[in-house]
């Protein structure tokens, strides 16, 4: 026989869950305060540019009305890409997803920043947007994995208090 038989072949194992394993307790904190600084930074500079609105505007000679889509393109990437994101994760993996977002927000944010025309500006926050969707939709779904069962209410508790932060520190 060629040794492929279903009798010597392993079962595929799943991935402990945190409840099965013993995620070590400062791991588990680590993780949590790389995720919240994260959705505290991607919330914050989803709320911030409320109150530029009116500089930009003024630097970019449009109006207040075509400024509003500074808003208007942001949270509709973000709405438009947070599924397929999240879908995304299940398929190569949360992590890979979040830090790969980091790095598209962040650089979106540079972009943002240097952005010389109105076009380009709305262009760099719905990249900015894409890192945010990216770095959202897996987070709850990480947090949830490294905190065992009786610790999942205060995990999630404390991550909505970092994402009720970062839109307080925003403006």
């Amino acid at each position: 026989m060629s040794g492929t038989s279903r009798d010597t072949d392993p079962e595929p194992q799943a991935p402990p869950s945190a409840d099965q394993s013993l995620v070590d307790d400062s791991y588990k904190w680590k993780a949590f305060a790389a995720i919240g600084i994260s959705f505290v930074t991607m919330v914050a500079s989803a709320s911030m540019v409320f109150v530029a609105l009116g500089q930009i505007a003024d630097d970019f000679g449009v109006t207040l009305r075509a400024v509003s889509w500074v808003v208007i393109a942001q949270g509709l990437t973000i709405s438009a890409f947070m599924m397929p994101m999240g879908r995304l994760a299940d398929i190569v993996g949360r992590r890979r997803i979040h830090l790969i977002g980091l790095v598209i927000f962040g650089g979106g944010a540079v972009f943002t920043a240097m952005a010389p025309t109105f076009g380009l500006l709305i262009m760099a926050r719905v990249i900015t947007a894409i890192g945010n969707s990216m770095g959202q939709s897996v987070g709850t779904a990480m947090v949830i994995s490294v905190f065992p069962t009786s610790e999942r209410g205060k995990a999630i508790g404390s991550q909505t208090t970092a994402v009720a932060i970062g839109g307080a520190s925003g403006p």
